[in-house]
């Protein structure tokens, strides 16, 4: 089974990077399905013309980051759950029409919108300055955790090679479209400080007396969700099913069952966490912790691709791969200063004049000193060094924005993934690891043996 970052991570930065780089896109996929759980219980709140709040729990004594307990979401989890658990394919039919649904609404949204536009809306164009949009920007990387989860199901797909990239490039496009489209419209509706942040679509148009059209919105916001979570079951089940496999994990995890042929125990245990993290847990810190697993994995998986291209164990010398080795370090160090100077720093320029050089002489001396040792076969990333090298930068840069207890929490949820490879992950792997080549090499013996056997055959038949 293909599974997207974690395979690609392992096969060339190894077990501990791509385990580490595992822990978090499981969180990922736990803490995107819980905002969207939550957020979809602010839309049916909408749709029945109450606050969100009134159809959640408040416990006082938890506060008010996780003091709303929300046991609709619960529910909806466990109901996609089911459908997951049941059949892929069924769950695929259902996608498919729901993508329909949710194209129209889309653009029903975006016209209508546009006909109560307002574009003095637009004249304080940037209301929080370059940082605020830079914070945005962070923050908004946890809407792309999704893509990865079309590399997951490439064991269901009729030709992987050719699809999966085309999946993965015409979603993103399409999806990127969209998410400018709508926001374009939704700010020419309404000024950006009266914008509703639990359900901004639907209040929106109450405001520009199209009271009617909430109701379509919010209809077709749920479908969108709901779509949503029955896709990330999947692909974190599959995930999970892939790193199980590994034995970093507990090999039952991996079992497939055999009427369903879908991993039901991983999919349960996504779900479960996936339920319990919802209920409790505001979406303003699902979303900032969500945004640094994002970015964290996107840079690896950056890092990896400069590693694929330009080393191959056995053919790239000594030093090639400590020239390599160098300049990533220079590309990653330098990143890391330039956004610690701009999260410590309020107008500062000078650290930028230091740090910037560094990281491009650091991808000019990748491209002119050390040579390409693999090319790719079939869809390749175009611009390398330059553009692996802008992603690393970028995604540094963005965490530099992200806030400041949303690292703490990816710290303790880090230590704890530290915890578990070394006293567990670690031991499983080697043994399983160790076990296959002793396979490998009793298979290879005995084909040997079948082959000198067969030869004495030869001789003896033709000896007769």
């Amino acid at each position: 089974m293909h599974s997207g970052s974690f395979a690609y991570l392992r096969i060339e930065l190894g077990d501990f990077v791509a385990f580490i780089a595992a822990g978090n896109i499981l969180l990922e996929y736990v803490i995107g399905g819980a905002a969207v759980a939550r957020s979809w219980t602010s839309y049916f709140a909408i749709l029945c013309n109450y606050d969100p709040n009134d159809f959640r729990i408040t416990v006082h004594q938890l506060g008010n980051d996780y003091g709303h307990l929300d046991p609709i979401a619960v529910g909806l989890i466990c109901i996609i759950c089911v459908i997951a658990v049941h059949s892929t394919k069924g769950s695929s039919q259902f996608n498919y029409i729901a993508s329909i649904v949710h194209i129209i609404v889309i653009v029903f949204i975006i016209i209508a919108g546009i006909t109560k536009a307002d574009t003095k809306n637009y004249e304080d164009f940037m209301p929080f300055g370059v940082r605020g949009m830079f914070k945005a920007s962070a923050v908004l990387f946890f809407a792309y955790v999704g893509f990865d989860a079309v590399s997951t199901v490439a064991e269901e797909t009729k030709n992987p090679a050719r699809d999966i990239p085309i999946g993965l490039v015409g979603s993103m496009v399409i999806t990127t479209l969209a998410y400018c489209l709508l926001a374009v419209t939704l700010c020419l509706m309404q000024p950006y400080y009266t914008i509703n942040i639990d359900a901004p679509f639907s209040v929106a148009f109450s405001a520009v007396g199209i009271d009617w059209a909430r109701y379509i919105v919010a209809a077709g916001a749920l479908k969108g969700m709901t779509t949503v979570l029955l896709v990330s079951a999947v692909g974190a089940a599959r995930y999970l099913t892939h790193i199980a496999r590994t034995h970093m994990l507990p090999p039952w995890l991996a079992q497939v069952h055999d009427k369903t042929g879908t991993p039901i125990n991983a999919t349960i245990v996504m779900m479960a966490a996936t339920a319990c993290i919802a209920f409790f847990t505001n979406l303003d810190i699902l979303a900032s912790l969500l945004s640094i697993s994002t970015l964290f994995i996107f840079m690896l998986v950056a890092v990896a691709l400069l590693v694929r291209r330009y080393y191959v164990p056995g053919l790239t010398t000594s030093a090639d791969r400590n020239k390599l080795a160098l300049c990533l370090v220079l590309i990653i160090g330098s990143s890391i200063a330039t956004a610690t100077y701009w999260g410590l720093s309020d107008n500062g320029w000078i650290g930028y004049c230091i740090t910037v050089p560094i990281w491009a002489l650091a991808t000019i001396g990748l491209k002119v000193f050390v040579p390409h040792a693999r090319q790719a076969k079939l869809w390749g990333v175009p611009l390398v060094p330059w553009l692996p090298s802008a992603s690393i930068a970028i995604n540094i840069f963005l965490l530099g924005s992200v806030d400041k207890d949303s690292f703490i929490r990816f710290g303790i949820w880090t230590v704890i993934l530290l915890i578990y490879y070394f006293l567990f992950g670690l031991h499983a792997s080697y043994d399983t690891a160790k076990e296959f080549e002793e396979n490998r090499a009793l298979d290879a013996n005995g084909l040997e043996e079948g082959q000198v056997a067969s030869a004495q055959d030869e001789r003896t038949g033709s000896a007769l």
